[in-house]
């Protein structure tokens, strides 16, 4: 007993005396804690730009612009060119586009049903939803307002996407950028055991270099970057069917591409860890905001507008981006120039700053 008393005695001092594992294991928490209680609690005050476009221009139709122009979430952008809406929708700078065709007047005032058209992106699966339930309660409204039979007016849906698309097409990228992150970030703690094992000071007395030390680490991460995205798509395609629209050379370019920028990023945060231990933290901190920000498994929409500049920050918004892009033809956050640009430039800030700061003993 006296022994284990001893023991428990020494590593308690020991945990006291470590400044970073006393911040990650009692102030890390409560930052999570207040970070994603502002994220999901409370109103988000959702709206959405919504083009208009009203092919009848009559006194029916004004009126039903008028019933769409109260709902909240909708910030109507009226114009009289389809194709134009319709490339809007595409680029992602809007997110549903209302038709009220022509002749809607006429078919009211027979007593016929007419049918308001509203095209979307179904890569866009939560702002899609809540749209597409907001008019079809926006369309009872005005049936209740002219009559109560027969039902003048309906929704008709119609997709832009040239391809049927499920959810399961729009996670498979999200997983492929999850694999890409936790293979660059934790690999890193590698070089943090082998300083604390004294292994690459001992590497010091012989030949090789450290510089080859490090590139090999780094090749070798990379070649299980390419095996992990090439199981990943394997099983997509041959189990889940997914449809891979984009260039393969493209998108196994932008897997290289990001799991360099996240092994620099991985090094980098564990520069100057001195055990496992105080790096496994660390790795924690970076990794998290990313998973549950980066748009990579909960839309970027319901999170509130304050957040956008740290989700525009994150390099793993764009990895994601650039995935779903390449592999399933989603709607783009950012253009593709802008997603290998960020990337690009979060890899030569963290290889200057892990060569800088890395501590080899």
């Amino acid at each position: 007993m006296k022994s284990f008393l001893k023991l428990l005695q020494s590593d308690l001092r020991q945990f006291t005396r470590d400044r970073t594992a006393l911040f990650f294991t009692f102030a890390f928490p409560m930052l999570f804690m207040i970070v994603f209680g502002l994220v999901y609690s409370g109103n988000t005050g959702l709206s959405y730009d919504v083009g208009l476009v009203d092919a009848d221009n009559s006194t029916v139709s004004a009126q039903i612009t008028g019933v769409l122009g109260q709902v909240s979430i909708f910030k109507l952008n009226q114009v009289d060119n389809l194709d134009q809406q319709l490339a809007k929708l595409k680029k992602g700078d809007i997110r549903a586009v209302i038709v009220i065709p022509a002749g809607t007047k006429t078919d009211v005032t027979a007593s016929k049903t007419t049918n308001i058209t509203v095209y979307y992106d179904p890569s866009q699966s939560t702002s899609a939803s809540i749209i597409l339930t907001a008019l079809r309660q926006v369309t009872n409204v005005i049936n209740q307002q002219m009559t109560n039979q027969p039902t003048l007016i309906q929704v008709n849906q119609q997709s832009v996407q040239t391809h049927n698309l499920r959810d399961i097409d729009y996670l498979i990228p999200g997983i492929l950028a999850m694999s890409i992150l936790f293979l660059g970030l934790f690999g890193s703690l590698t070089m943090v055991e082998r300083r604390e094992k004294k292994v690459l000071k001992r590497f010091g007395a012989t030949p090789v270099s450290r510089t080859t030390v490090v590139a090999s680490q780094v090749v070798y991460r990379l070649i299980l970057a390419v095996v992990q995205a090439v199981i990943i798509l394997i099983v997509a395609t041959a189990v889940f069917k997914v449809q891979i629209t984009g260039n393969l050379f493209a998108l196994f370019g932008m897997v290289l591409l990001g799991a360099m920028a996240f092994i620099s990023i991985g090094y980098f945060a564990v520069a100057r860890a001195k055990t496992v231990e105080s790096a496994m933290p660390i790795i924690q901190l970076v990794q998290f905001p990313m998973l549950f920000l980066s748009g990579i498994f909960f839309p970027v929409d319901i999170m509130p507008s304050f957040m956008r500049p740290i989700i525009n920050a994150l390099p793993l918004t764009y990895l994601g981006d650039a995935f779903r892009q390449i592999m399933v033809s989603g709607t783009p956050l950012y253009p593709m120039w802008l997603d290998v640009t960020v990337l690009g430039i979060w890899l030569v800030v963290c290889v200057g700053l892990a060569v800088r700061l890395f501590r080899w003993e």
